[in-house]
């Protein structure tokens, strides 16, 4: 007898929990073998579900007297479009009811020989497609046990918690595998997991690491081969898009250097900026129109513009399959708008009654959006740094209109050193915080510089804007703006290139006034400028 056979043959035998569980073990372990896997393709599999069925039945029996409740974070008093998000569960609330059991003991031999039966189910149907076809049948049960064992983590039994969990992972995984390149599982997976097992993985499983990976992995696999429709639906997904970004860049527990979850959760992101759903993306994660700060920007925009620059940062291919100018037009864009004064857009409606909506928001709000502002512009340089490094920019009405925004930007915070950040001194060098303005000018020269590169109509608005003065004053060492200085440079060549007005400009300019770069107060000299040269003076004496 095959050990196909044998399998097929116990399951229909009225053995322990314990004993199927060791023979599914032995089938899931010999299952390594391409052979094996082929073979269950012929196989009447009906009879793995009535075993589902009758483990499940019995571990219901023995399952839970009283059902945890799931916070969902409806609590929006005061909502000014940044409490819109939530992370909370039940184990979050003090005293909240946990999930305990009627049998303990009974209870933790079935759930046991469900493991055993899912670790040689995810197994047996690794690219086999004949096999993920025939083992179809179990997707529907499957989904429906998961969001109910999920249910029951919150129980104060650490030993039937951990043992829930892993095979809650399990399932996941074989949900995962019997989606890869297999359209007609992925629809029928893709109803139900998308949104509300998806959502309900995202918020109450949050410190399971390897839940939030191996849910991300569906996602990944149900949107390959690429589904236009699926794709579009996931893109719209707000609440969903927002909890994988903060799952992923703001862990709520420590993790890993080689965190699955964070490989995972990037590989979607990855997807999305290929199949060129950046812009749609962004636009999702606006908040509600009530205050006038969030309608510029919200703390999951920042988000999403962290994950973009981390993508184009860590992988430099894929900018190669960007459609950089629609990209960088609307990265020019959004920069514009989040320094743009006007705020009409906030509000909901014309009228007066629609006007009220908008409260004037709270000094700490306002300094909070402040930071934020900071923070996304710089990224936005950065992203844009990346993109119009790959080919010489075109011209357009939004490239025109963020360079000269850009160069009031660079005007504004012009750096200005002092004796207590001495750009020679190392040790200072060293301990200069990082904060949300650090590298601010060192990215938008970059960007600059890389917008002007043959392009003549660019490096004349330029010119007319005062941005080669920018130019020129940011040839320094500045040691809040690593590398300012070399990006200045290669600037100044891109501005200058083939551009005889430029050039001519540069030439006419002189020297205005000197500023130390050096404490020179010890040695009792200061610079002064005479013609075009600086000479050291002794101090007149007061």
């Amino acid at each position: 007898m095959t050990s196909v056979a044998a399998l097929v043959e116990a399951v229909t035998q009225d053995l322990t929990a314990p004993s199927l569980g060791r023979l599914f073990e032995q089938q899931a372990k010999a299952c390594v073998d391409p052979s094996v896997r082929s073979a269950y393709s012929s196989t009447d599999v009906s009879i793995f579900v009535s075993f589902l069925s009758s483990q499940w039945k019995l571990i219901l029996e023995n399952g839970p007297t009283i059902l945890s409740s799931t916070a969902n974070g409806d609590d929006d008093e005061d909502d000014d479009g940044l409490s819109y998000t939530y992370t909370s569960t039940s184990t979050d609330v003090p005293d909240a009811p946990r999930t305990t059991f009627r049998n303990a003991a009974v209870l933790t031999l079935h759930v046991d020989a469900l493991l055993s039966s899912y670790r040689f189910f995810r197994n047996v149907c690794v690219a086999t497609p004949a096999t993920q076809t025939k083992l179809s049948v179990l997707l529907q049960p499957t989904l429906d046990i998961l969001p109910i064992v999920i249910g029951w983590l919150d129980t104060s039994d650490q030993s039937i918690a951990s043992q829930l969990a892993l095979t809650v992972q399990v399932m996941l995984q074989f949900l995962g595998n019997m989606v890869v390149a297999h359209v007609d599982n992925q629809d029928i997976v893709w109803r139900r997991f998308h949104p509300a097992l998806l959502e309900k993985i995202l918020v109450e499983c949050h410190q399971h690491r390897k839940m939030i990976a191996y849910a991300a992995a569906i996602i990944v696999n149900c949107l390959n081969p690429p589904q236009a429709s699926r794709t579009d639906d996931f893109v719209a997904s707000r609440q969903i898009v927002i909890l994988l970004l903060q799952r992923c860049l703001t862990p709520t527990t420590p993790v890993d250097e080689a965190d699955p979850a964070f490989e995972w959760i990037t590989m979607v992101f990855q997807l999305l900026l290929q199949r060129h759903c950046t812009a749609a993306l962004y636009q999702n994660l606006s908040a509600s129109l009530l205050s006038s700060l969030w309608s510029k920007l919200t703390p999951e925009k920042m988000l999403l513009l962290r994950m973009v620059d981390m993508i184009f940062t860590d992988d430099k291919n894929m900018l190669e399959s960007m459609e950089e100018t629609a990209l960088v037009d609307f990265f020019c864009g959004e920069f514009c708008a989040l320094h743009s004064d006007d705020t009409s857009a906030a509000s909901v409606g014309d009228d007066e009654d629609d006007l009220k909506l908008d409260p004037a928001p709270s000094e700490d709000r306002q300094a909070m959006w402040k930071v934020m502002e900071l923070e996304s512009s710089k990224l936005i340089l950065d992203i844009l740094g990346a993109l119009t490094s790959q080919q010489v920019a075109k011209t357009s009405e939004a490239t025109e209109k963020f360079v000269k925004t850009l160069i009031q930007q660079l005007q504004v915070h012009a750096t200005t050193h002092s004796r207590s950040t001495n750009a020679f001194n190392l040790s200072e060098m060293d301990d200069i915080p990082q904060d949300a303005s650090f590298g601010y000018r060192s990215a938008g020269i970059r960007a600059l510089g890389n917008l002007v590169h043959r392009n003549k109509q660019i490096q004349d608005t330029v010119r007319l804007s005062g941005g080669l003065e920018v130019l020129l004053n940011s040839c320094n060492i500045d040691p809040r703006n690593p590398m300012i200085r070399e990006w200045a440079l290669v600037a100044l060549r891109h501005v200058c290139e083939d551009n005889e007005a430029n050039q001519a400009y540069i030439r006419a300019l002189s020297p205005q006034e000197v500023v130390p770069r050096m404490d020179l107060s010890n040695m009792n000299v200061e610079p002064v400028l005479e013609g075009d040269k600086v000479h050291l003076k002794p101090k007149a004496n007061p």
